[in-house]
């Protein structure tokens, strides 16, 4: 009996060890969980990575890659954004479908959409937003290699970068050349005619009537060669950023690709495209609302208060100087228009009734209380048409005029009276009409 309490009793002492050596190394494993989360989130992100060296100056050559979408803030809609964008609104110009605003064949037949177009992007409309001056602390910083846009609203000059830092890929509002004589213009020649709905022609030569076309690329044509460019900046770049672009459009789409695999490429934008849909091990992206992901930016790098001061400094000035077309003026000149269009028409419509529809001569009329008979009206008639033949300068052959008279006829009750006037009509009743040779 004894033996075997002893033998429970050491039993038990065994499991109580066993429990005891058991929590001893759970709560080890949870001391070491701990640890190492507390290390993972205390390790940075590649994006704080990514701001901290930038901070620290770890990065000279920054080359950024623009779209539509860094001008949205500003107020100019893209291309592609659904419901909003300017490919689902441009069913007012009555064009066949949208690309063909852009095309260089529908341009030389229909140049009007276009122009419309124009008007609404024109320089100095709009001004450059915190995206742009984004750019701009960059290019201060002197740590900006190179900005391609594809933009054509040249908010990136209005915001200071110099012209010798962007490639506008895409081309710009700023230059126009005449499309038959290739005489060059700067935006300023023409802008009135555009803010007026007129095309504007060339004038630089006496003869020419050729359409001026702002230079901005459009489909089918060679991008400038300043875009060769990049085949030397981004192999170079320490890093490459790529703003508010669905990088669809080719060649601009490619580029991206040419950037070497050990360089940190920062994708800020509303949705992942492009290359990034496969990404590389230093890819970066911020995804959501461009403007408030590069207020984030600015931000995190302690200059954000800096670079909207800039901004709002300089946009006072540029709003002093902005340029937005007069909507009265534009509508009385197309009013206007439409008036000396339709006095016009209406001048040309009377001009072709006078020369169809003349109105017919009225033949002479004599009036007299005589009756006369047939023989004696068709004499009279001949007379009359001989004398209008003379005054027109005319020399008819006239029927000769027989003094007889005409034969008698029997006589019945009802021609009586006019066979008692015929017999005293004589030769002087037709003295008015005899024609003197």
């Amino acid at each position: 009996m004894s033996r075997n309490f002893s033998q429970t009793r050491s039993v038990q002492n065994n499991a109580r060890s066993g429990l005891k050596d058991l929590s001893n190394k759970f709560s080890k494993v949870q001391i070491a969980t701990k640890t190492t989360n507390q290390q993972a989130s205390a390790k940075p992100s590649p994006l704080n990575n990514l701001i901290e060296s930038i901070k620290a100056g770890k990065y000279k050559r920054i080359v950024i890659l623009a779209g539509a979408g860094i001008s949205t803030p500003s107020g100019i809609p893209d291309f592609r954004t659904p419901g909003t964008g300017l490919y689902d609104n441009l069913q007012r110009y009555n064009i066949p479908y949208p690309e063909a605003i852009f095309e260089l064949d529908y341009f030389y037949r229909n140049p009007k959409p276009f122009f419309h177009l124009a008007k609404e992007l024109y320089p100095g409309r709009y001004l450059p937003n915190i995206i742009h001056y984004f750019i701009r602390y960059l290019h201060d910083q002197n740590i900006l290699l190179r900005v391609y846009t594809q933009n054509i609203d040249g908010l990136e000059r209005m915001a200071g970068i110099p012209a010798d830092k962007i490639v506008e890929a895409h081309g710009t509002f700023l230059t126009a050349t005449c499309q038959r004589c290739n005489q060059k213009y700067v935006c300023e020649d023409i802008r009135q005619q555009i803010y007026d709905d007129q095309i504007p022609k060339c004038t630089k030569r006496s003869r020419c009537t050729g359409v001026i076309k702002p230079d901005i690329v459009f489909f089918g044509e060679d991008l400038p060669n300043r875009f060769d460019m990049y085949l030397r900046d981004l192999p170079a770049c320490d890093c490459c950023i790529v703003m508010g672009t669905s990088l669809a459009v080719a060649p601009f789409s490619d580029i991206v690709n040419s950037v070497s695999r050990s360089t940190v490429r920062l994708l800020i934008n509303r949705q992942i495209v492009g290359a990034f849909l496969s990404p590389r091990q230093h890819d970066i992206t911020m995804i959501g609302d461009l403007e408030m992901n590069v207020k984030e930016f600015l931000t995190k790098l302690d200059v954000i208060d800096n670079v909207m001061e800039l901004m709002k400094k300089e946009n006072a000035e540029n709003e002093k100087k902005k340029i937005v077309p007069n909507k009265n003026m534009s509508t009385n000149t197309v009013a206007n228009d439409r008036l000396k269009a339709a006095e016009k028409f209406i001048e040309q419509k009377r001009s072709f009734s006078t020369l169809n529809h003349r109105p017919q001569e009225s033949p002479l009329e004599f009036q007299s209380n005589t009756i006369f008979n047939d023989t004696t009206k068709s004499m009279i008639e001949k007379h009359n048409d001989a004398l209008l033949l003379n005054r027109r300068r005319i020399k008819p052959v006239l029927p000769a005029i027989s003094s007889r008279k005409p034969p008698p006829r029997p006589p019945s009750p009802s021609s009586s009276s006019s066979d008692s006037m015929d017999s005293s009509l004589s030769e002087d009743a037709l003295k008015p009409f005899v024609v003197k040779r």
